[in-house]
């Protein structure tokens, strides 16, 4: 049998939060497209967020965190063993800091 694997959009559309705090993420993001994929990994032991998911880049650099408008179903989905990823829709350089855009997907 053929493996059927899908996905899911669950968040069309998060920023991801905390970018200003990544030394050199503008530099990073030049090479990102549209579409790109980012892992979630969840930071369960974050002192600041409980909910806190990170977002990675496919060469495992922290890029950011899942928003807050969202992070605390897609951590419940991470802590249920699903498996959940971030796809870039925009990149924007506003002065100092790099806004990334995504979307977040349930896979099957």
């Amino acid at each position: 049998m053929a493996n059927t694997a899908s996905s899911i959009c669950v968040v069309e559309e998060t920023t991801v939060a905390g970018t200003r705090h990544v030394p050199g993420v503008a530099e990073m993001a030049e090479g990102y497209a549209k579409g790109e994929r980012f892992s979630l990994v969840r930071d369960a032991a974050n002192r600041f967020d409980p909910w806190a998911v990170e977002v990675r880049d496919g060469q495992d650099r922290r890029i950011g965190y899942v928003s807050c408008e969202c992070n605390e179903f897609v951590g419940r989905l991470l802590d249920g063993g699903k498996s959940v990823e971030g796809r870039l829709t925009s990149r924007e350089q506003v002065g100092a800091w790099c806004r990334l855009v995504m979307e977040v997907h349930l896979n099957d």
